[in-house]
């Protein structure tokens, strides 16, 4: 097998990627609900390729910006009309309270626009729109051959000791998505001479129990349901809670627990059929898209408001935000447990990964680092002061094939956009990834098992996870470990539930 790196990189880096074990696919049922609205314009989509030719971290054009308290209306305007292209405030998208997206496609430069705004006494800050980027001893058939991570964390025993894996707890998923539906919906695309209208179907994995996905919504395709055009989330979520027991596929750490999966990330596949009907002619870049801030923190406040209890954001950028800031504080300050990937750029200078660098200045939010299967750093994985904690992330240098983490996902040669014209996205196999993205929702899982123990306070679930790390690397918290190698059993024993 040759393990491949993604084009498209969330957080996740380096993903590999493989198809293997088939999985047998979701049946696909004709779409009979009206048709759903595109949430992206021709000009947002003009920014995205504009992005992705001149290699931006953010979006042209595009500005976050956060009123002071008691800012009226017509002071906002005063504070917009120092901006080159003098927009009104119909040009705000309002996301949050005082918190808007300010759309000027006449000023691309967006850190300009931000350091200008930063400068008006109305705006407490202004920023780009930054542009982030995507077991009892279970009998799934691939639990044995692939699964080395469950292994590592001794998996078997911790769910000797929480049965029910979770149940009760909702982790929303905030990434490129997890397909709720099996549909066929015609979409627009373009083959190569001309735009058409292409049937695509879409399936959910069927290695996840429909019933366990809750509360899905996109905020950046549209406004039907969630469709994982890329994998990523997909592979994510079946980390967090991928049916166990089930004679089939893969395991998941917290397999009772509730998805809510929620879309925030564009890819190749997303921009290519906004663009198609939008009537724009042939292909996008090929790693065009990304994540943008704007559509995160209104993910995270939406699964604040919705029930989530455990959030993962396996995605990440080197740009500090105050926006990401103040949605992490909405989360914690309504019970929500926090769980962020550390970063792939370890060898491309180790930068600080924004927004988990915030989390060492809260309770209750976590940086985590990945390590493969002999407990060493993934050669990937960023370190730094603000690294908390570490979890299984796969480390192809250190075992090939075999030392990637493998979950269900889409059968990547339907949708390779290398060489695909017309995708489907209804069929799965084994894919194999890598990177702090894979690590993170090792950590939610757990986050999830515990709270589903009766532990309610995200800052005790981390106290917890920390308390019990096994310790790595130098004694003591360092900056490549953090407190060490999560260790699920001992924290669910610490927390006197052993039966």
């Amino acid at each position: 097998m040759t393990v491949t790196t993604a084009r498209f990189s969330l957080a996740a880096g380096a993903c590999a990627l493989a198809g293997l074990l088939s999985i047998p696919g979701a049946s696909v049922n004709a779409q009979q609900d009206p048709a759903p609205q595109f949430l992206t314009t021709a000009t947002q989509l003009a920014a995205y390729t504009q992005a992705a030719t001149r290699d931006l971290n953010y979006l042209p054009g595009e500005v976050i910006v956060k009123f002071r308290v008691g800012v009226s209306v017509n002071q906002q305007a005063r504070a917009l009309s120092s901006v080159r292209s003098r927009p009104s405030t119909d040009r705000l998208q309002w996301i949050a309270d005082r918190t808007a997206r300010l759309m000027v496609p006449e000023d691309p430069d967006s850190i300009a626009v931000a350091a200008n705004l930063m400068r008006q006494p109305e705006v407490e800050y202004a920023q780009p729109n930054w542009l982030r980027q995507p077991s009892s001893v279970p009998n799934d058939t691939q639990y044995a051959a692939r699964q080395w991570n469950m292994s590592l964390l001794d998996m078997p025993r911790a769910w000797d000791i929480n049965t029910t894996g979770g149940a009760g707890v909702t982790v929303a998923v905030i990434d490129t998505g997890l397909t709720s539906v099996n549909a066929t919906y015609p979409l627009k695309t373009w083959n190569g001479t001309a735009i058409v209208t292409a049937q695509v179907p879409v399936g959910i994995n069927p290695d996840v129990d429909a019933a366990r996905i809750v509360g899905n919504r996109d905020f950046v395709f549209w406004t039907g349901p969630v469709i994982d055009f890329n994998g990523h989330g997909t592979h994510v979520s079946g980390t967090v809670a991928q049916s166990t027991n089930n004679n089939l596929g893969y395991a998941g750490i917290a397999f009772g627990a509730k998805i809510m999966p929620l879309k925030v990330c564009l890819s190749f596949w997303d921009i290519q059929i906004l663009q198609a009907e939008s009537g724009v002619t042939g292909y996008p870049p090929i790693n065009v898209g990304g994540c943008p801030t704007s559509a995160v923190i209104a993910a995270v406040r939406y699964a604040a408001d919705n029930g989530a209890k455990v959030i993962n954001l396996s995605l990440g950028g080197t740009d500090a935000s105050p926006a990401d800031q103040d949605a992490m504080n909405y989360a914690l300050a309504r019970g929500v447990f926090v769980a962020m990937s550390a970063g792939n750029e370890f060898e491309d200078g180790n930068p600080v990964t924004y927004p988990a660098s915030y989390g060492k200045l809260v309770a209750g939010a976590m940086a985590v680092g990945a390590v493969g299967r002999t407990q060493v750093r993934s050669y990937y994985s960023t370190t730094g002061d603000f690294v908390e904690i570490a979890a299984p992330g796969g480390d192809a240098r250190e075992g090939g094939s075999n030392g990637v983490v493998y979950q269900a996902g889409v059968l990547f040669s339907d949708y390779n956009p290398a060489v695909v014209i017309l995708p489907r996205f209804d069929r799965y196999s084994d894919v194999g990834f890598q990177g702090t993205s894979m690590a993170s929702p090792h950590v939610a899982g757990i986050a999830a098992l515990i709270m589903s123990q009766g532990v309610t306070s995200p800052a005790a679930v981390e106290a917890l996870i920390t308390a019990t790390a096994k310790d790595l690397g130098t004694a003591g918290r360092d900056n490549l470990y953090g407190a060490g190698l999560i260790q699920p059993r001992t924290a669910l024993r610490g927390f006197g539930v052993l039966r």
